[in-house]
């Protein structure tokens, strides 16, 4: 569960090699008990919206400094390749590389 303002974003599923691109009804249904067994009333509140979405990824994350434009008086920290997991993790570690960076 995600707090959005006066909404909850609830929800997610990932599955290997996954290309569909809409809610599978399963899916939502799945989605929807567990927000019921979360606390939220599903019986009182209906969905805003849902959507599918494919994160990027690569087979290994990219969280460094880009060294040959700090020489430059440029700061640019490369933080990408994490998808649809550990990307608090990884801004939290891009933010120290840049404060400790100065």
């Amino acid at each position: 569960m995600i707090p959005r303002g006066d909404t909850i974003v609830v929800g997610g599923t990932y599955l290997v090699g996954d290309e569909e691109e809409n809610v599978r009804e399963s899916e939502r249904q799945m989605i929807l008990k567990n927000a019921h067994t979360l606390g939220i009333d599903t019986t009182n509140n209906e969905p805003v919206g849902e959507w599918v979405g494919f994160r990027p990824y690569r087979s290994s994350v990219r969280l460094e400094i880009d060294e040959d434009l700090t020489q430059s008086g440029m700061r640019v920290v490369h933080n990408y390749g994490v998808g649809g997991s550990g990307y608090v993790g990884a801004a939290k570690e891009a933010t120290s590389l840049v404060t400790g960076a100065r």
